[in-house]
Protein backbone atom coordinates (compact mmCIF):
# COMPACT_ATOMS: atom_id res chain seq x y z
CA UNK A 1 0.00 0.00 0.00
CA UNK A 2 1.14 3.55 -0.51
CA UNK A 3 3.22 5.37 1.66
CA UNK A 4 1.21 7.19 4.89
CA UNK A 5 1.79 10.67 4.01
CA UNK A 6 0.31 10.36 0.00
CA UNK A 7 -2.41 8.24 1.35
CA UNK A 8 -3.23 11.42 3.78
CA UNK A 9 -2.68 14.01 1.17
CA UNK A 10 -5.05 12.58 -1.47
CA UNK A 11 -8.15 11.79 1.33
CA UNK A 12 -7.33 15.26 1.94
CA UNK A 13 -7.58 16.52 -1.95
CA UNK A 14 -10.34 14.09 -3.25
CA UNK A 15 -12.38 15.11 -0.04
CA UNK A 16 -13.10 17.85 -2.15
CA UNK A 17 -14.35 16.02 -4.97
CA UNK A 18 -16.36 13.05 -3.22
CA UNK A 19 -13.74 10.61 -4.35
CA UNK A 20 -11.37 9.92 -1.59
CA UNK A 21 -11.60 5.91 -2.14
CA UNK A 22 -9.63 6.57 -5.13
CA UNK A 23 -6.71 6.98 -2.22
CA UNK A 24 -6.42 3.21 -1.95
CA UNK A 25 -5.84 2.40 -5.60
CA UNK A 26 -1.87 3.32 -7.35
CA UNK A 27 -1.68 1.29 -10.20
CA UNK A 28 0.65 0.66 -12.28
CA UNK A 29 -0.12 0.92 -16.34
CA UNK A 30 2.02 -0.26 -19.20
CA UNK A 31 1.91 -0.12 -22.81
CA UNK A 32 3.40 -3.48 -23.56
CA UNK A 33 2.89 -6.72 -21.37
CA UNK A 34 5.76 -9.28 -21.65
CA UNK A 35 3.46 -11.77 -22.40
CA UNK A 36 0.16 -11.95 -24.36
CA UNK A 37 -2.54 -11.11 -22.54
CA UNK A 38 -6.38 -12.09 -22.77
CA UNK A 39 -8.99 -9.48 -22.04
CA UNK A 40 -13.12 -9.72 -21.24
CA UNK A 41 -15.34 -6.66 -21.20
CA UNK A 42 -16.39 -5.47 -17.84
CA UNK A 43 -19.78 -4.47 -16.11
CA UNK A 44 -17.82 -0.92 -15.57
CA UNK A 45 -17.34 -0.61 -19.17
CA UNK A 46 -13.87 -1.40 -19.52
CA UNK A 47 -11.79 -4.45 -21.15
CA UNK A 48 -9.85 -6.03 -18.28
CA UNK A 49 -6.56 -8.33 -18.80
CA UNK A 50 -6.49 -11.22 -17.26
CA UNK A 51 -3.44 -13.90 -18.52
CA UNK A 52 -3.75 -18.13 -17.69
CA UNK A 53 -1.14 -19.84 -16.17
CA UNK A 54 -1.95 -23.41 -17.01
CA UNK A 55 -0.98 -26.21 -14.36
CA UNK A 56 2.44 -27.97 -14.61
CA UNK A 57 1.85 -31.21 -14.78
CA UNK A 58 -1.42 -33.49 -15.17
CA UNK A 59 -4.04 -34.27 -14.19
CA UNK A 60 -4.87 -30.58 -13.01
CA UNK A 61 -6.19 -30.12 -9.51
CA UNK A 62 -8.27 -26.66 -9.97
CA UNK A 63 -8.35 -23.87 -10.93
CA UNK A 64 -7.33 -20.15 -8.66
CA UNK A 65 -8.09 -16.83 -9.72
CA UNK A 66 -5.90 -14.06 -7.84
CA UNK A 67 -7.78 -10.35 -6.85
CA UNK A 68 -4.52 -8.64 -6.36
CA UNK A 69 -4.18 -5.66 -3.69
CA UNK A 70 -4.24 -1.93 -4.30
CA UNK A 71 -1.17 -1.20 -6.23
CA UNK A 72 0.79 -2.52 -9.24
CA UNK A 73 -0.22 -4.65 -11.71
CA UNK A 74 -0.41 -8.51 -12.34
CA UNK A 75 3.01 -8.61 -13.84
CA UNK A 76 4.04 -7.45 -10.19
CA UNK A 77 1.61 -9.26 -8.04
CA UNK A 78 1.58 -13.28 -9.85
CA UNK A 79 4.63 -13.96 -7.55
CA UNK A 80 1.94 -14.34 -5.11
CA UNK A 81 0.06 -16.94 -6.70
CA UNK A 82 1.71 -18.15 -10.13
CA UNK A 83 3.79 -21.17 -7.82
CA UNK A 84 0.98 -23.01 -7.55
CA UNK A 85 1.10 -23.95 -11.00
CA UNK A 86 3.63 -26.48 -9.69
CA UNK A 87 1.04 -28.19 -7.28
CA UNK A 88 -1.15 -28.95 -10.57
CA UNK A 89 -3.70 -25.52 -10.45
CA UNK A 90 -4.57 -23.04 -13.29
CA UNK A 91 -3.94 -19.95 -11.84
CA UNK A 92 -5.44 -16.74 -13.33
CA UNK A 93 -4.45 -13.25 -12.56
CA UNK A 94 -6.06 -10.23 -13.92
CA UNK A 95 -5.64 -6.46 -13.23
CA UNK A 96 -8.83 -4.47 -12.29
CA UNK A 97 -10.01 -1.37 -14.49
CA UNK A 98 -7.14 1.19 -14.57
CA UNK A 99 -4.16 -1.17 -13.85
CA UNK A 100 -1.77 -2.67 -16.45
CA UNK A 101 -3.32 -3.73 -19.45
CA UNK A 102 -6.95 -3.19 -18.63
CA UNK A 103 -8.70 0.22 -19.89
CA UNK A 104 -10.24 2.47 -17.45
CA UNK A 105 -9.80 4.46 -14.29
CA UNK A 106 -9.06 2.66 -11.18
CA UNK A 107 -12.54 2.96 -8.70
CA UNK A 108 -13.71 0.97 -6.07
CA UNK A 109 -17.35 1.01 -8.07
CA UNK A 110 -14.97 -0.28 -11.20
CA UNK A 111 -13.53 -2.86 -9.03
CA UNK A 112 -16.22 -3.73 -7.72
CA UNK A 113 -17.90 -4.21 -11.37
CA UNK A 114 -14.86 -5.80 -12.58
CA UNK A 115 -15.03 -8.71 -9.48
CA UNK A 116 -18.45 -9.62 -10.77
CA UNK A 117 -17.45 -9.70 -13.76
CA UNK A 118 -14.52 -12.33 -13.26
CA UNK A 119 -16.68 -14.51 -11.41
CA UNK A 120 -18.87 -14.44 -13.78
CA UNK A 121 -16.41 -15.08 -16.47
CA UNK A 122 -14.36 -17.37 -14.76
CA UNK A 123 -17.70 -19.87 -13.75
CA UNK A 124 -18.69 -20.15 -17.28
CA UNK A 125 -16.09 -23.39 -17.48
CA UNK A 126 -16.23 -26.97 -15.80
CA UNK A 127 -13.48 -26.93 -14.26
CA UNK A 128 -13.70 -27.26 -10.36
CA UNK A 129 -12.50 -27.09 -7.92
CA UNK A 130 -12.28 -23.46 -8.17
CA UNK A 131 -10.22 -21.35 -5.55
CA UNK A 132 -10.30 -17.71 -5.09
CA UNK A 133 -6.69 -16.16 -3.50
CA UNK A 134 -7.60 -12.56 -2.47
CA UNK A 135 -4.61 -10.12 -1.15
CA UNK A 136 -5.53 -7.12 0.57
CA UNK A 137 -7.59 -4.64 -0.82
CA UNK A 138 -8.83 -7.37 -3.22
CA UNK A 139 -9.82 -9.58 -0.30
CA UNK A 140 -12.51 -6.69 0.25
CA UNK A 141 -13.75 -6.27 -3.29
CA UNK A 142 -13.99 -10.01 -3.97
CA UNK A 143 -15.97 -10.22 -0.87
CA UNK A 144 -18.28 -7.66 -1.42
CA UNK A 145 -18.46 -8.97 -5.24
CA UNK A 146 -19.16 -12.33 -4.17
CA UNK A 147 -21.75 -11.71 -1.19
CA UNK A 148 -23.87 -9.76 -4.02
CA UNK A 149 -22.81 -12.11 -7.00
CA UNK A 150 -22.33 -15.97 -5.12
CA UNK A 151 -21.10 -17.47 -7.83
CA UNK A 152 -20.04 -21.08 -7.24
CA UNK A 153 -16.90 -21.48 -6.05
CA UNK A 154 -15.09 -24.00 -3.80
CA UNK A 155 -12.61 -22.46 -1.44
CA UNK A 156 -10.78 -19.44 -0.94
CA UNK A 157 -7.90 -17.80 0.46
CA UNK A 158 -7.92 -14.59 1.91
CA UNK A 159 -4.23 -13.11 2.96
CA UNK A 160 -3.87 -9.80 4.98
CA UNK A 161 -7.81 -8.92 4.62
CA UNK A 162 -9.95 -6.15 5.34
CA UNK A 163 -13.43 -5.32 5.12
CA UNK A 164 -14.25 -1.63 5.47
CA UNK A 165 -12.12 1.58 3.47
CA UNK A 166 -12.97 3.55 6.58
CA UNK A 167 -12.00 1.70 9.11
CA UNK A 168 -8.71 1.14 7.07
CA UNK A 169 -7.92 4.97 6.11
CA UNK A 170 -8.71 5.51 10.08
CA UNK A 171 -5.53 2.83 11.01
CA UNK A 172 -3.53 4.64 8.86
CA UNK A 173 -4.19 8.18 9.50
CA UNK A 174 -3.32 6.81 12.80
CA UNK A 175 -0.57 5.92 11.77
CA UNK A 176 0.48 9.80 11.18
CA UNK A 177 1.84 12.21 14.26
CA UNK A 178 -1.12 13.14 16.54
CA UNK A 179 -3.53 11.19 13.94
CA UNK A 180 -5.47 9.77 16.55
CA UNK A 181 -6.65 13.02 17.07
CA UNK A 182 -8.17 13.38 13.40
CA UNK A 183 -9.13 9.73 12.70
CA UNK A 184 -12.23 10.84 12.70
CA UNK A 185 -12.34 12.59 9.52
CA UNK A 186 -12.39 9.27 7.71
CA UNK A 187 -15.62 8.33 8.41
CA UNK A 188 -17.00 11.93 6.27
CA UNK A 189 -14.53 11.34 3.65
CA UNK A 190 -15.00 7.51 2.23
CA UNK A 191 -17.53 5.37 2.05
CA UNK A 192 -18.40 1.56 2.16
CA UNK A 193 -20.34 1.98 -0.57
CA UNK A 194 -18.40 -1.14 -2.22
CA UNK A 195 -17.12 -2.42 0.49
CA UNK A 196 -17.46 -5.95 2.34
CA UNK A 197 -18.27 -4.68 5.64
CA UNK A 198 -21.83 -4.37 5.71
CA UNK A 199 -22.12 -7.83 3.15
CA UNK A 200 -19.90 -10.39 5.13
CA UNK A 201 -23.18 -12.26 6.64
CA UNK A 202 -24.49 -12.23 3.41
CA UNK A 203 -21.04 -14.23 2.04
CA UNK A 204 -21.70 -17.69 0.82
CA UNK A 205 -20.64 -20.32 3.08
CA UNK A 206 -20.73 -22.98 1.04
CA UNK A 207 -17.13 -22.16 0.35
CA UNK A 208 -14.02 -23.76 2.42
CA UNK A 209 -11.96 -20.75 3.72
CA UNK A 210 -8.61 -19.97 5.15
CA UNK A 211 -7.17 -16.92 6.08
CA UNK A 212 -4.22 -15.92 6.82
CA UNK A 213 -2.71 -13.26 8.51
CA UNK A 214 0.20 -11.75 9.76
CA UNK A 215 0.14 -11.08 13.97
CA UNK A 216 2.78 -7.92 12.87
CA UNK A 217 1.46 -6.38 9.56
CA UNK A 218 2.07 -2.98 9.97
CA UNK A 219 -0.50 -1.84 7.17
CA UNK A 220 -3.67 -3.53 7.79
CA UNK A 221 -3.97 -4.60 11.41
CA UNK A 222 -4.30 -8.31 12.42
CA UNK A 223 -7.17 -7.69 14.57
CA UNK A 224 -8.79 -6.82 10.58
CA UNK A 225 -8.04 -10.12 9.34
CA UNK A 226 -9.56 -11.56 12.83
CA UNK A 227 -12.78 -9.45 12.32
CA UNK A 228 -12.95 -10.78 8.54
CA UNK A 229 -12.51 -14.91 10.08
CA UNK A 230 -14.92 -14.48 12.47
CA UNK A 231 -17.86 -13.18 10.50
CA UNK A 232 -17.51 -15.56 7.21
CA UNK A 233 -19.47 -18.95 7.97
CA UNK A 234 -18.81 -22.22 6.60
CA UNK A 235 -15.45 -24.19 6.88
CA UNK A 236 -12.50 -22.31 7.65
CA UNK A 237 -9.38 -22.13 9.00
CA UNK A 238 -7.64 -19.30 10.59
CA UNK A 239 -3.33 -19.08 10.28
CA UNK A 240 -1.47 -16.27 12.28
CA UNK A 241 1.98 -15.84 10.78
CA UNK A 242 4.89 -13.90 12.92
CA UNK A 243 7.48 -13.87 10.55
CA UNK A 244 6.18 -12.09 7.18
CA UNK A 245 5.67 -8.44 6.10
CA UNK A 246 2.17 -7.19 4.41
CA UNK A 247 0.67 -9.27 2.00
CA UNK A 248 4.05 -11.37 1.17
CA UNK A 249 3.43 -14.80 3.05
CA UNK A 250 2.56 -16.31 -0.15
CA UNK A 251 6.08 -15.35 -2.05
CA UNK A 252 8.78 -17.42 -2.32
CA UNK A 253 10.30 -14.71 0.43
CA UNK A 254 8.75 -17.59 2.50
CA UNK A 255 8.56 -21.16 0.89
CA UNK A 256 7.76 -22.72 4.55
CA UNK A 257 4.01 -20.53 4.60
CA UNK A 258 3.53 -21.49 1.01
CA UNK A 259 4.35 -25.17 1.96
CA UNK A 260 0.69 -25.33 4.06
CA UNK A 261 -0.93 -23.34 1.85
CA UNK A 262 -0.66 -25.51 -0.91
CA UNK A 263 -1.46 -28.48 1.99
CA UNK A 264 -4.36 -27.07 2.59
CA UNK A 265 -5.79 -26.29 -1.09
CA UNK A 266 -4.92 -29.69 -1.64
CA UNK A 267 -6.73 -31.47 1.04
CA UNK A 268 -9.39 -28.82 0.08
CA UNK A 269 -9.57 -29.97 -3.11
CA UNK A 270 -10.05 -33.54 -1.78
CA UNK A 271 -12.42 -32.86 0.11
CA UNK A 272 -14.17 -31.32 -2.65
CA UNK A 273 -13.74 -34.21 -5.04
CA UNK A 274 -15.25 -36.47 -2.63
CA UNK A 275 -18.28 -34.59 -2.13
CA UNK A 276 -18.91 -34.23 -5.76
CA UNK A 277 -18.19 -36.03 -9.23
CA UNK A 278 -16.21 -33.70 -11.39
CA UNK A 279 -14.57 -34.40 -14.25
CA UNK A 280 -11.48 -31.49 -15.35
CA UNK A 281 -12.12 -29.48 -18.76
CA UNK A 282 -9.09 -27.98 -20.05
CA UNK A 283 -9.58 -23.79 -19.69
CA UNK A 284 -8.66 -22.34 -22.90
CA UNK A 285 -7.17 -18.40 -22.61
CA UNK A 286 -9.00 -16.74 -25.60
CA UNK A 287 -9.62 -12.96 -26.52
CA UNK A 288 -12.87 -11.25 -26.03
CA UNK A 289 -13.67 -8.32 -28.44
Amino acid sequence: MKSLLYLISLLTVLSLNGCANQAFFSPTNERDPSEKVSRVYSLSGNHIAYRLFPASNSPQRGTIVHFHGNSGQMEQTQEKVVWLTQHRFNVLTFDYSGFGYSTGNATDKAAYLDAISMLNFINQYNHQPLFVVATSTGSNIFLRAWADNPVAIDGMILDSPFSSYIKEAQFVLRQSPFGIMYDWFAQFIMRDDYAAEQSLHRVPSSSHALVIHCQHDAVVPFEFGEHVYQHIKGSKTFMALDDCRHARAMTNEHPHHQQHIAQWLKATEQLVRNQTSVTPIEMIAYQEK
